[in-house]
C-alpha cells in the first residue's frame, strides 16, 4: 500500500480532538453532549478494595483473576490499561456503542451499571501488573510491523505504545496477539462501532498481513 494513500495525520488529530470533546461532554457546536455515566465515573473517587470484589464477581470468569485475559478465546488482557480508556470502553458497552453480547449481558445486570462501581473496577484493574507473556504471532514480519507502528501509530499511542490518557488512546503493551489482530481487522472492516468512519478507512488501507505484523511486534514489547 502506497504511503500517499495512508490516513492523513492532520485528519487523525482533528478527529481525536473532536472525539475527546464529545466524550467529555463538550460539543464542538457549543452545546453540551451529556454522557452522565461517563461523567459520573470520571468524577468518582475509586475504591479499589470494592473494585477487587466487583471484578472477581463480574469479570474474572472471562478475564481471569489477574486480568491477563485468555488468548485462545480472544479475551483481552486488562491489567495495566489506561484508566480513562477503560472507563470509556465500559460505558460504550453499556450504551451499546460497542458491540459484544457477553459484555452487554454482564454490564446490564442489576447493580453493575453504577458509575461508582465502574470506577472501582477500573481503578483496580488499571493498577494491576501488565501481562508479561501475551500470546504472539509467528515472528516473521517484525521489522515491517515495527515500521508501520512508528510511522503511523506512535503519534497517538506514543513511541512506547503506552497510549495517552488525555486522548483516550489505549496502552497496546501486554496485549494478546489474537485480540489485537481481531480488533484491528474489525476496524478495517468497519465493524468496530465506537470509532469514526475516518478511522475505519485508515485501518482499511492496510492488508491483513500488515495488521498482523503490527500486532506481533507489539506483543514482543517489554511490559515493564
Amino acid at each position: 500500500m502506497k504511503t500517499a494513500s495512508r490516513f492523513c495525520l492532520a485528519t487523525a488529530v482533528t478527529f481525536l480532538c473532536a472525539f475527546v470533546c464529545e466524550a467529555r461532554g463538550i460539543a464542538t457546536s457549543g452545546r453540551p453532549t451529556p454522557d452522565t455515566t461517563l461523567s459520573a465515573a470520571l468524577a468518582a473517587t475509586p475504591n479499589e478494595q470494592r473494585g477487587v470484589k466487583l471484578f472477581n464477581k463480574h469479570c474474572a470468569q472471562c478475564h481471569q483473576s489477574d486480568a491477563q485475559g485468555v488468548a485462545d478465546r480472544q479475551v483481552p488482557a486488562l491489567a495495566g490499561q489506561q484508566y480513562e480508556y477503560l472507563l470509556k470502553q465500559l460505558v460504550d458497552f453499556i450504551d451499546f456503542e460497542r458491540a459484544n453480547d457477553t459484555m452487554h449481558g454482564v454490564l446490564t445486570q442489576r447493580g453493575t451499571l453504577d458509575a461508582q462501581a465502574i470506577a472501582d473496577i477500573v481503578a483496580y484493574v488499571a493498577n494491576l501488573p501488565m501481562n508479561t507473556s501475551p500470546s504472539k504471532g509467528d515472528g516473521n514480519a517484525l521489522a515491517a510491523g515495527k515500521k508501520i507502528f512508528f510511522d503511523y501509530c506512535a503519534s497517538c499511542h506514543d513511541r512506547t505504545a503506552e497510549g495517552n490518557a488525555d486522548l483516550w488512546v489505549p496502552n497496546l503493551r501486554g496485549q494478546h496477539y489474537s485480540y489485537l489482530v481481531k480488533q484491528m481487522l474489525m476496524m478495517a472492516r468497519a465493524q468496530r462501532s465506537n470509532i469514526s468512519d475516518d478511522m475505519h478507512r485508515m485501518f482499511g488501507t492496510y492488508a491483513p498481513e500488515e495488521l498482523e505484523a503490527v500486532a506481533d511486534y507489539l506483543t514482543r514489547w517489554p511490559a515493564d
